[in-house]
């Protein structure tokens, strides 16, 4: 059982597979998540943060996907003036887990990586750190 209380928790989930979109709303569904939300690109999440961003507490986002991918996606939540929360915590998750994909997202400010598959224990813990951390600093990556 987790330590942290996840039922009170707002999630997005950003990610153009349904089926990872499924899975990935399963698994917030078994730790706890009662509210979740999710779109099928960058662009569609970007317009529920928006819409929903004062009451989301959390975006789960892939990288690759059609219209914006995730990094897009993450540079527009963290630049856009009328992104209603630009702090809101946000994990990558992505099969693409070489460093230059991982670099590049922390620079835009992410909170967090997953790599697929999704492990419940990994994404807990990930969603732990990321509410009660800070963004990862880049230089943590060495190099």
């Amino acid at each position: 059982m987790p330590d942290t209380d996840f039922s009170s928790l707002n999630v997005l989930v950003v990610d153009d597979e349904v089926f990872m979109r499924q899975l990935i709303v399963r698994v917030l569904t078994e730790i706890g998540v009662k509210q979740i939300y999710d779109a099928e690109n960058g662009n569609e999440g970007v317009t529920t943060l928006k819409n929903f961003g004062r009451t989301i507490d959390l975006v789960l986002c892939d990288l690759e996907m059609p219209e914006m991918d995730g990094f897009e996606f993450v540079r527009q939540v963290r630049g856009a003036a009328n992104v209603p929360n630009p702090d809101v915590p946000v994990l990558i998750i992505s099969g693409h887990t070489d460093e230059d994909h991982i670099r590049k997202a922390v620079e835009l400010g992410i909170h967090g990586f997953v790599a697929k598959p999704v492990s419940r224990k990994l994404l807990e813990d990930r969603i732990t750190a990321a509410l009660t951390g800070s963004t990862i600093d880049p230089s943590l990556l060495g190099g």
